[in-house]
């Protein structure tokens, strides 16, 4: 669900690592931060790739937010996650069960389900996480495909959630009263055809896009670059690139990775 890769791309301009240098360097040279985030979903329970995924966050400091299937979590999910102070939970539907008709988008809030079957859903979620005990648990939802109606959204703020978390440019730090919202907008796997690495250009071109549109005012300077990973789909290619990039975007990069814990004022 990431941005079509642009013209100049296909066009055979492609975008490197010296890139992202470059872009990194035009923000610190206007005296701005440019700031990510990090969203992995799809977790579940303890897994040695949720394992390796912890362990590439704590390696580069970075901030690591969890979107968690709340039908499936498993008991031990909480014990390993009280292992790591710097990632935070978020509740990512709840069966991640596509309710739409045939011909539709993919998505388990979409227009075509009743909104009280939908609600429903909403809050025992919230209850099964909280139940299980999930440390550094967020008042946060990221829905399934980042699709959700938006008479849904309208409702989130009163069931509780502080911050909603979808795909793309956001056209609104806050779509209703009392909710912030913070998307995702760089995907290194393309999921056409099977889940496989888009590459290293094609993936650095949404990125360093998207930062030079934010630099320039095309896009919502204060809303962070999201990163999103999906820890069991990551092949050896996405590791490899993941680790490049939290090193090109550590100590000496001007780059900040910010903790939505922030906007929803609480953390636990």
């Amino acid at each position: 669900m990431q941005p079509a890769v642009s013209r100049a791309y296909i066009c055979g301009l492609m975008t490197t690592w010296l890139d992202l240098e470059r872009e990194l360097s035009a923000w610190r040279n206007t005296g701005l931060t440019p700031t990510f985030w990090w969203r992995d979903d799809d977790a579940e329970a303890a897994t040695p790739a949720l394992d390796r995924l912890i362990g590439l966050a704590e390696r580069h400091g970075a901030p690591l937010h969890l979107a968690v299937v709340p039908s499936g979590v498993c008991a031990g999910l909480a014990e390993r996650l009280a292992r790591a102070s710097e990632v935070y939970t978020l509740q990512h539907g709840y069966a991640h069960i596509n309710r739409e008709p045939p011909g539709a988008r993919a998505s388990e809030l979409g227009q075509h389900r009743p909104l009280a079957y939908q609600i429903a859903d909403l809050r025992l979620g919230w209850q099964r996480l909280a139940e299980a005990g999930l440390p550094n648990l967020l008042p946060a939802f990221a829905p399934p495909w980042n699709r959700i109606a938006d008479r849904t959204v309208a409702r989130l703020p009163e069931l509780g959630y502080r911050l909603l978390s979808t795909c793309h440019a956001r056209k609104s730090p806050s779509p209703v009263q009392g909710l912030h919202q913070v998307n995702i907008h760089v995907d290194p796997i393309r999921w056409k055809g099977g889940a496989g690495f888009r590459g290293t250009a094609a993936t650095l071109e949404i990125l360093v896009r998207h930062l030079r549109e934010r630099r320039t005012g095309q896009a919502d300077r204060d809303e962070p670059t999201g990163l999103s990973t999906h820890h069991l789909q990551t092949d050896e290619p996405v590791w490899a690139f993941l680790d490049e990039l939290l090193t090109r975007l550590g100590p000496g990069s001007g780059a900040e990775w910010v903790r939505l814990a922030r906007l929803t004022g609480s953390a636990g």
